[in-house]
């Protein structure tokens, strides 16, 4: 991380910066949710104060349950950050072993099994999410789930081609040579050199998550009211948004800024993490 702020700092990349700043921000809101709002403030019915306009009581106004919209901004970001990173982790974590097994042993199983993610990605991501938490039924475990399953066969085929190639390279060979099992070779010498691969899609694959969930939950699909999420919100206050403007606004634009936050993020970490390029940043191990 360090050495990826120093080289932010020393190019000048300012949108990556500003981009990491919103996340460190949002992650802050994230993780000290319980500490700033109550849990009964944000998901509590307060008809009086349904669809209050920001003021001093509601600096961004309440919804048309009379529920704090910042408190529920702070937890939407707590809801959405936990899918989209348990996701991503597990998708990368399944895509990484099944494209990694099926790039080192190149046989008729990785054939049928790379064949198998090629007919699941032939389907769009969303349809094959949307099959998913109909089967499992809604909820935010379900969500999780159902992105990270889908989001499998594309890691998996993004992560085996690498790993083809390097299994051939000499440092491989040559520590076949001294005795190394396959495993070994696999997750001690193979893997850890397309860590750059793994940090930089996973970083772009928490945006494609985020909206995803957030396209899911605006659809039912999500967390069941009154758990906050950006995306049920705009759903559920859309009817309001010529009248009131700012219940949809709100979550609205907290979405739209950490989308691009994190796809700023993203470009930075490609920039940094790409051997082809003229600046010190991690390289392939040759």
């Amino acid at each position: 991380m360090l050495a990826f702020l120093r080289f932010l700092l020393g190019t000048r990349r300012h949108m990556a910066l500003l981009g990491l700043a919103v996340i460190a921000v949002f992650l802050a809101a994230a993780l000290l949710a319980p500490l700033l709002y109550s849990w009964p403030s944000a998901t509590l019915v307060n008809l009086g104060h349904a669809l209050a306009r920001p003021s001093l009581a509601f600096p961004l106004g309440a919804d048309e349950m009379g529920r704090d919209m910042i408190a529920r901004l702070v937890w939407g970001a707590r809801m959405s950050l936990i899918v989209a990173g348990a996701s991503v982790g597990v998708a990368l974590l399944l895509g990484l072993l099944i494209g990694g097994l099926c790039g080192y042993y190149d046989n008729r199983a990785s054939f049928i099994t790379m064949r198998a993610m090629d007919a699941i990605i032939s389907f769009p991501r969303i349809l094959v999410a949307i099959m998913l938490i109909t089967i499992l039924g809604p909820g935010a475990t379900s969500l999780t789930l159902a992105i990270a399953i889908s989001s499998v066969p594309v890691f998996a085929r993004l992560f085996r081609g690498p790993i083809l190639s390097l299994k051939s390279r000499d440092f491989v060979l040559a520590s076949r040579s001294l005795g190394a099992g396959d495993m070994r070779l696999l997750f001690r010498h193979v893997m850890p050199n397309i860590s750059a691969l793994i940090i930089v899609q996973g970083s772009i694959s928490l945006a494609e998550a985020v909206l995803i969930a957030s396209g899911l939950s605006f659809l039912g699909l999500g967390p069941q009211p009154p758990v906050p999420e950006w995306g049920a919100m705009i759903a559920q206050s859309r009817a309001h948004l010529l009248s009131t403007p700012h219940v949809v606004l709100v979550p609205g634009i907290a979405l739209f800024v950490l989308v691009l936050a994190l796809n700023l993020v993203g470009d930075g970490l490609r920039d940094f993490a790409d051997p082809k390029s003229g600046h010190a940043g991690p390289r392939v191990a040759s």
